[in-house]
């Protein structure tokens, strides 16, 4: 039951945003009573932040088990190529969640209870680029900053691609943003 919530959640929220998203149709579209989804939720505000988790978490996942055992280098070609795949396949939920949060992103872990996660999932990809220096590969950066770089790349171009504002093709996406980030990050002795 809590699975078609969050189903029903994903889609009103990515339709209609936070604030205009109302449980009375989110309840509509999972076939549960209003009640119910208060059972699970105490807040549309909880519900919403459940939806993101529940997505960034996937996400996450699908990252994980992409870059695991690979090479420093090819592990930052498979995290890109990844991450733009996974945006555009969820791009309803992509939406909503540049929408909401865009560069806000960062504050807002706060408020959905994600800082702690996020920063785990910095520090658990930034060791793909601490690998990658120690092995001379990468140049001596700071390992959080290139990840952070790279993830807000990514966001940002593929934000405006989806919305319309620039004209992208994903693959275009994964080749500019390598191409500037492996320019500046690869020990070039």
């Amino acid at each position: 039951m809590k699975d078609r919530i969050l189903e029903a959640a994903e889609k009103v929220f990515s339709e209609k945003g936070f604030y205009d998203a109302k449980i009375s149709k989110i309840a509509e579209l999972a076939n549960v009573s209003v009640g119910t989804i208060y059972r699970f939720y105490r807040s549309k505000e909880e519900l919403y932040g459940e939806v993101i988790k529940k997505k960034l978490l996937e996400m996450e996942k699908e990252v994980e088990e992409a870059v695991e055992g690979k090479e420093p280098l090819e592990a930052i070609k498979v995290y890109v190529n990844t991450v733009v795949d996974f945006f555009s396949k969820e791009q309803d939920f992509f939406e909503i969640f540049m929408m909401e949060l865009g560069s806000s992103f960062i504050i807002d872990t706060e408020r959905f209870n994600l800082s702690e996660w996020y920063r785990d999932y910095v520090k658990k990809l930034s060791k793909v680029v601490e690998r990658g220096t120690e092995e001379g590969t990468f140049k001596k950066l700071n390992p959080e900053g290139i990840f952070l770089l790279i993830s807000g790349a990514l966001a940002n171009i593929d934000y405006f691609r989806l919305k319309g504002f620039i004209d992208m093709k994903p693959e275009e996406v994964k080749e500019l943003v390598l191409e500037v980030v492996l320019t500046g990050l690869l020990n070039r002795k």
